[in-house]
């Protein structure tokens, strides 16, 4: 269905070239605009004048969005078909995709003959080849018809914006970790994450009251954890009193080093993270980093930028457009829709989740928004790391997992038999779980663990098919009720629960927009499939809940009192 004439739709904040060499904002209907998505170049200005358009191009924007074009829709039939005018050093065209902005988001077109809107159950995108009559996939006047070009290397490989830095399953966090620590930020760490084989690396950066960028942060969980003794001055940090720090003993680097190491790399990508700033915080780190960088092009376009909030892209772009950005969602699921719409409007090529947030759905989803998907951050858990890439993530952010490690883990997760334990949920609580296994109703055996509450562990292995149920509750409580179970199992060093919306995640992670909540298993239900590591073992915990008054029981037995 159409959606009604919108006349506030994003406009391009490039300036478009026309013809006779003046200057335009993108139109926001009756135009075909052809994206870069990754070009290295574009030559629609001679393309145009071949054909007798009057169409408009530049090649100053940003992210996929930095080789842009526009062709006027007329009568004449030939702007009424794709033109290609884009050139790429390393890929050859496939083609396009079309997408059209409605009110609130995007449409994509698809093999179907409609619109759909990015969904994990859309349609595969119908693939637009140059020379197609495209003019009435849409009602143009009422919408500009959008095309995104689609890249392909000579291995077969996706060359779209972003893929230098997408096409490495891992990135090395904080430049890697190091000696079995994490958030170094440091030479050595990053030299250590090279000899490990990592290829794209996350580095932090902070801003010194004297307007000097440092590599790493000094905030006290930080601190607590790299060995440095925090003190409540450090919120006026001088560039001297930074580079003074010795993070886990070493040396702390500023930005102009990691410009050398950028520069004496030209094989690696970095993602930049100057955390949540805005306005002139923001700007003026940019303006550093340009600096210290020597604007030196190429090895500003293999950094990849990332922003928390819109105003924050919108900030940073508006002292550089970087050739490469990426979104943070953090906590804010509820908005990833808007998001995403975001990153179309403006050409930002990627989002950054949680790991435990990345389930199919979700990622098939964004990727279908036209979006890349960054997972983070797993610590050492190589198996889940598997497990994350195999939902369609296309790079997981860690600490300690190695390429090398990742590729012997492959396997390891998935539909895999696990174990099921059985906790009290309180150290006051009995059982008759010693009882059924003397008497050989069940196998397994009963144990206090540290927090004094009692496990019985289930000696047999599940076959985690979804058909097999949990064994019969036999916990007491004195003054509660059985109220059901929530499953606990342990991923990467940290306590995860299963939520209903069949996600895992850490109490923390539970208070996203919205929040999500554990689910709760009843007596002897089954359990459904689960992708886990072999052998993975999942604690049930008992909750318990108030006995509830007996309503009515005077009223019952006696009758109600007379007046």
């Amino acid at each position: 269905m159409e959606t009604e004439k919108n006349e506030n739709l994003p406009k391009s904040p490039v300036e478009l070239i026309g013809p006779d060499g003046s200057t335009a904002p993108m139109p926001i209907r009756g135009h075909i605009v052809y994206v870069g998505n990754g070009a290295t170049s574009q030559h629609y200005e001679e393309e145009f004048r071949n054909l007798g358009i009057r169409g408009m191009q530049t090649s100053s924007g940003s992210g996929a969005l930095r080789h842009l074009a526009a062709q006027p829709v007329t009568v004449d039939a030939s702007s009424r078909k794709a033109v290609d005018g884009f050139g790429h050093t390393g890929a050859a065209l496939r083609g396009f995709y079309a997408r059209r902005r409605t009110a609130d988001r995007w449409q994509w077109y698809t093999e179907k003959g409609i619109w759909e809107d990015a969904s994990a159950e859309m349609s595969a995108k119908q693939l637009i080849l140059a020379g197609d009559d495209v003019a009435d996939l849409c009602d143009i006047d009422r919408h500009n018809l959008v095309l995104d070009a689609q890249w392909i290397d000579p291995s077969g490989s996706t060359a779209n914006c972003g893929s230098r830095m997408f096409s490495n399953e891992l990135m090395a966090h904080a430049l890697g970790g190091h000696g079995g620590t994490s958030n170094h930020n440091t030479r050595a760490a990053f030299e250590s994450a090279v000899e490990n084989g990592y290829t794209y690396f996350e580095v932090d950066l902070s801003y010194t009251t004297d307007r000097r960028l440092v590599a790493g942060r000094w905030t006290k969980s930080v601190c607590d954890l790299s060995g440095i003794e925090y003190s409540d001055d450090f919120a006026e940090m001088t560039y001297e009193r930074a580079m003074r720090l010795k993070p886990f003993g070493e040396s702390m680097m500023d930005a102009r080093e990691l410009y050398e190491i950028v520069r004496e790399h030209p094989e690696f990508t970095f993602e930049i993270d100057f955390h949540k700033v805005e306005g002139d915080d923001v700007k003026n780190r940019v303006r550093s980093l340009l600096e210290d960088f020597h604007y030196d092009e190429s090895a500003l376009e293999r950094l990849l930028i990332q922003a928390y909030t819109e105003q924050m892209h919108r900030d940073i772009d508006s002292v550089h457009h970087f050739s490469h950005y990426q979104f943070l969602v953090g906590m804010s699921m509820g908005r990833l829709d808007e998001i995403t719409t975001y990153c179309l409007d403006t050409g930002i090529c990627a989002v950054a989740l949680r790991w435990g947030l990345a389930t199919a759905d979700v990622v098939s989803k964004i990727k279908n928004a036209g979006q890349r998907v960054l997972a983070y951050t797993i610590s050492n858990d190589s198996a889940l790391a598997v497990g994350v890439l195999t939902t369609g993530v296309d790079t997981v952010c860690t600490d300690h997992v190695t390429p090398e490690k990742l590729n012997k883990s492959r396997g390891r997760f998935g539909q895999k038999p696990f174990l099921v334990y059985y906790h009290s949920g309180s150290p006051d609580a009995s059982e008759t779980y010693s009882n059924a296994i003397g008497n050989a109703a069940i196998q397994g055996d009963v144990v206090k663990v540290p927090s004094g509450a009692t496990e019985f562990r289930d000696a047999r292995r599940w076959a985690n098919n979804g058909s097999e149920t949990l064994a019969k509750q036999r916990f007491a409580l004195p003054g509660k009720r059985f109220a059901g179970w929530h499953l606990r199992v342990n991923l990467d060093g940290e306590h995860q629960w299963f939520c209903t919306d069949g996600t895992f995640r850490t109490k923390k992670v539970m208070r996203t927009r919205p929040p999500a909540t554990r689910y709760l298993f009843s007596d002897e239900e089954a359990l459904p499939v689960v992708n886990s590591k072999d052998g993975a073992k999942f604690v049930m915990v008992a909750v318990w809940g108030d006995v509830e008054a007996s309503t009515g029981f005077w009223s019952k037995w006696f009758g109600r009192r007379r007046s």
